[in-house]
């Protein structure tokens, strides 16, 4: 979509957060990316959180996906993201090219600074310099791409790398770099701050001679407005009263506000589609990555959202009708080696 040849792929980001008991939820991160396969969608993403920081279970995401390639064909696997200062780049792309080896060539691994100073100092890391850390695990890593050091090969780590930034100067470094962009958005009182990003993910693309875009939105659908919001509430209260505690919101800032504000694509699936053609971000996306965060549902409550997100909005944004182009659709399965797995065919623009 962003190149106006390409068609928009979807896929699903989860942060495994969650009230339940570690084995439940990881147990249910796994089923929702079966469940996302089964719907048609492109890809399937998890976000890391050390130390259990905004509820999530999944310290080690490439666990996880190791998990969901032995129970998946063809959804493309990805992290969004893994906390770059944090790890040794040798030991990293070790266990990429081994999850990549072992899902038939599907790892997208995307990988960010980290935004916690606690987790930092957990690992003995100075966040000031997360900055710099992530640069240099991200040259470290393209340094080892296709070096026979690495064992199992992993040529196409250099095209399967991508960074979680929504600023100017992270942009530059994946253009410099040849790396895809993982942009998320920045909710709070005033409403999401979409337009300026936007500008910095046009620059991107102008700059990058391959640019891949993967634009991470909030997104609910529901028969009602009102269903929607009924579901998020309780969810968005909590987050709410710990922005309120950490001085992020106003004293007086109310869940009801924040939803009233858009922060979340949420509402009935023509609402929902008509919010997202006109989200700023979606021209200059290759990828669009849909989660509920801050929410944290159970696979029960999300099974709903993923069917309508693949059969009721998919088409709206489409274009035609009846779906947009996906691995399956495209027959991309016909093409599979012996094993099933999927080839070496990635999620680019």
């Amino acid at each position: 979509m962003a190149d106006g040849s390409a068609p928009l792929r979807f896929g699903v980001l989860t942060h495994a957060a969650g009230d339940c008991d570690f084995r439940s939820v990881l147990r249910e991160t796994v089923e929702l990316a079966v469940l996302a396969e089964q719907l048609g969608f492109d890809s399937f993403w998890v976000a890391q959180h050390h130390l259990g920081a905004q509820g999530g279970h999944v310290p080690s995401p490439l666990v996880v996906l190791a998990a969901v390639a032995a129970q998946t064909e063809w959804i493309r696997l990805g992290t969004a993201v893994v906390v770059a200062p944090l790890e040794d780049p040798l030991r990293l792309a070790e266990d990429a090219a081994t999850v990549d080896a072992l899902s038939g060539g599907r790892l997208e691994l995307g990988l960010g600074a980290g935004a916690d100073p606690e987790t930092a100092r957990a690992f003995g890391r100075d966040h000031e310099r997360r900055h710099a850390d992530l640069v240099g695990v991200l040259d470290r890593l393209l340094e080892l791409a296709g070096q026979p050091e690495l064992v199992p090969r992993f040529p196409a780590l250099r095209d399967r790398l991508w960074i979680g930034t929504s600023s100017a100067s992270g942009m530059r470094i994946a253009a410099e770099r040849g790396l895809g962009v993982l942009s998320g958005r920045s909710s709070g009182p005033e409403g999401p701050n979409d337009k300026a990003v936007a500008e910095f993910l046009a620059e991107y693309r102008r700059a990058a001679a391959a640019p891949r875009v993967g634009l991470s939105r909030p997104i609910v659908p529901a028969p009602s407005l009102a269903a929607a919001h009924a579901l998020l509430r309780p969810h968005i209260e909590r987050w709410v009263e710990v922005g309120r505690t950490l001085a992020r919101y106003p004293r007086d800032y109310t869940a009801d506000e924040h939803l009233a504000r858009g922060n979340v694509h949420a509402g009935d699936p023509a609402a929902v589609a008509a919010g997202l053609l006109a989200d700023p971000g979606l021209p200059h996306a290759s990828h669009l990555l849909c989660h509920v965060q801050p929410a944290r549902l159970t696979l029960a409550q999300l099974r709903p959202i993923l069917t309508m997100l693949a059969t009721a909005v998919r088409p709206l944004l489409s274009g035609s009708g009846g779906g947009m182009e996906t691995a399956a659709t495209r027959g991309d399965r016909c093409a599979l080696p012996a094993s099933g797995r999927a080839g070496n065919a990635g999620i680019r623009g």
